[in-house]
């Protein structure tokens, strides 16, 4: 994520675990009310049903791997990939 990208806004996933791995950067995630701010090395992991988002608020790019557990969702990201290229920060 570029320095300043917001997410997808506050969401959950019904029947799906979303799990992040911190590959750069340092994102904020929010799990339930609470955002929180991760480094490289960090794992996330959201339960589901559980409201979540994710920002870089910082000057410096963010990397974030995710998944889903169990898997199927990943025929989303087609979309969503597509979305933030519509809605850039």
């Amino acid at each position: 994520m570029e320095p300043g990208t917001e997410g997808v806004g506050a969401h959950s996933h019904e029947a799906n675990d979303e799990v992040f791995y911190v590959l750069e950067g340092a994102p904020d995630i929010l799990i339930g009310e609470e955002w929180q701010q991760f480094g490289p090395g960090d794992f996330i992991r959201i339960p589901a049903t559980v409201i979540h988002d994710f920002r870089n608020r910082t000057d410096q790019r963010a990397g974030l791997l995710n998944f889903f557990n169990p898997g199927g969702f990943e025929s989303s990201m087609p979309a969503i990939v597509d979305w933030f290229d519509k809605n850039p920060s």
